[in-house]
C-alpha cells in the first residue's frame, strides 16, 4: 500500500470527511437513562382490568337418599324424616296366587267340557269314515238276512223257546188251564170284559191286598162291555212269587216281544187250597 507523500495532497487520495452517524440517546451519556418518548396523544388512564370472579356451577339435586321420604331437607344438622315403611309384599302375593288359581281353574273347565267333545268327534269320524266298504251290507248279506228272519222268529216264539225274557210260553184263551198262574189271570180277564162279575170275585184271593181289592171293586161295577179282541197270558217267578200277566196283542196272536203286548195288567197270583188266586194287583200292562 502506498501512501501520499507528506506535505502534499494527492486529490486522488484525498481523505473524504467521516459520515455522521445518527445521534444515539444511549450513546450521548452512556449509562444514562434515555429520555421519555414525546406524548403525541393526552395522557389516558389504562382501563382497570378485573379478574372475572369464578361462579361455581349449581349443584345437581342429588337423588333421594334411601330411607328418607322425598320432600324433606337434608342439610347438615338438620333433623332426617322418618324412614319409608317397608313396601307391602303380601297384597301383591295374594293377586298373583288368585291369578294364577283363576287361570288353573278356567283351563280345567275348558279341558272337562271341551276335550270330551273332540275325543267323541274322533270317534264318530272314525266310525263312519269308511262307509263304502265295511259300512254297507252287501246285496248277498242283505238277501240272506231278509231270509232269516222267519228261522229267528220260529226259534224266539215262546212256544219253541218256553220263555219271553223269563217269561213262560204264552197262552190264548182257546187253550188254557183254569187252575195254573195263567189261567187265573186269562179268566179275570175275560170275565171283566164279559161282565161276569160272579166270575171275577171266584178267581181273587181271600184276603187280596189293597190294590186287588180296588180293581175288584172297580171291574165289578163296570159294564163298557166286549171288546172283542182274544186274550193271552203268561207266567214267571221273581223273588219267589209268581207273576201273572193277561191282555192282548197287536196282531191277535201269541206274543213274541214286549213290544207285541197290548193293555192288559200284571197281577201276583197264589195257591190256596190247591186253587190259584189273584192276590194283588200290579200295575197295566206287563211287569218284571
Amino acid at each position: 500500500m502506498t501512501y501520499p507523500p507528506p506535505g502534499g495532497e494527492n486529490p486522488q487520495y484525498q481523505l473524504q470527511p467521516e459520515p455522521q452517524q445518527p445521534s444515539d440517546p444511549y450513546m450521548q451519556g452512556y449509562n444514562s437513562t434515555p429520555p421519555p418518548p414525546a406524548n403525541y396523544y393526552p395522557q389516558q388512564q389504562p382501563p382497570q382490568y378485573t379478574q372475572p370472579q369464578y361462579t361455581q356451577p349449581p349443584t345437581q339435586p342429588m337423588g333421594p337418599q334411601i330411607g328418607v321420604q322425598p320432600g324433606y331437607p337434608s342439610a347438615p344438622g338438620s333433623v332426617l324424616p322418618p324412614p319409608m315403611p317397608p313396601a307391602q309384599q303380601g297384597g301383591n302375593l295374594t293377586v298373583i296366587l288368585a291369578v294364577v288359581v283363576g287361570l288353573v281353574v278356567v283351563l280345567g273347565i275348558a279341558a272337562v267340557l271341551i276335550i270330551p267333545g273332540m275325543l267323541k268327534d274322533d270317534g264318530d269320524d272314525q266310525a263312519g269314515g269308511d262307509t263304502s266298504t265295511s259300512a254297507e251290507p252287501s246285496k248277498e248279506e242283505e238277501t240272506s238276512e231278509e231270509a232269516e228272519p222267519s228261522q229267528e222268529t220260529e226259534e224266539a216264539t215262546p212256544e219253541a223257546s218256553g220263555s219271553l225274557d223269563g217269561w213262560g210260553a204264552p197262552v190264548s184263551e182257546d187253550d188254557f188251564d183254569p187252575n195254573t198262574p195263567e189261567g187265573a189271570a186269562i179268566t179275570y180277564q175275560i170275565a171283566q170284559d164279559t161282565g161276569d162279575d160272579e166270575t171275577l170275585a171266584s178267581v181273587v184271593s181271600a184276603s187280596p191286598t189293597d190294590e186287588m181289592a180296588l180293581d175288584l171293586e172297580y171291574e165289578t161295577g163296570d159294564t163298557s162291555g166286549s171288546n172283542g179282541w182274544p186274550f193271552f197270558a203268561m207266567s214267571k217267578e221273581v223273588d219267589g212269587q209268581i207273576y201273572a200277566w193277561a191282555g192282548y196283542t197287536y196282531s191277535d196272536t201269541k206274543p213274541t216281544t214286549f213290544d207285541d203286548i197290548v193293555g192288559g195288567a200284571t197281577y201276583i197270583a197264589v195257591e190256596e187250597d190247591g186253587t190259584w188266586k189273584l192276590y194283588d194287583w200290579l200295575d197295566y200292562g206287563i211287569v218284571g
